[in-house]
């Protein structure tokens, strides 16, 4: 097989991956963005900051602040002020946007540890590997 058809379908395959995570977002009446703000958000039970978003999930921070922007405007997102600082905000699910991740974050991640469950520890341990390789 030739590189140029490898790198092909490496392509292929992460495009449709995100329009599975596209069409999740969809389904559940999100942007894109704003799906993975929740993903992000509802992996701990800590408030986190736009940067800390931004740093884990390697998005734009004009991406994450109109996802956030958007959160709080439908009132599923507080934005907490850090103390001694006026633009460092700890983003705080609502009871709303709590309820929210549950029906949305939730479902998605155990969907992924369910697809990731079918690949042995071996298969985990190349895919980790190739990727960090291909991105170095």
């Amino acid at each position: 097989m030739e590189i140029r058809d490898v790198i092909f379908r490496i392509e292929q395959e992460r495009k449709e991956q995100n329009a599975i995570y596209h069409a999740a977002a969809a389904k559940f009446g999100l942007t894109d963005s704003a799906l993975w703000a929740f993903y992000c958000i509802s992996k701990s039970d800590e408030d986190q900051t736009q940067q800390d978003l931004c740093r884990r999930g390697c998005y734009a921070k004009q991406t994450i602040n109109t996802a956030i922007a958007g959160l709080a405007k439908d009132g599923l997102v507080e934005l907490i002020p850090g103390p001694g600082t006026r633009n460092c905000k700890k983003i705080h699910l609502t009871p709303n946007g709590r309820a929210l991740a549950d029906r949305t974050a939730r479902p998605l991640k155990a969907a992924e540890e369910q697809a990731y469950g079918r690949l042995s520890e071996a298969e985990l341990s190349a895919y980790l590997q190739t990727l960090g390789k291909l991105n170095e």
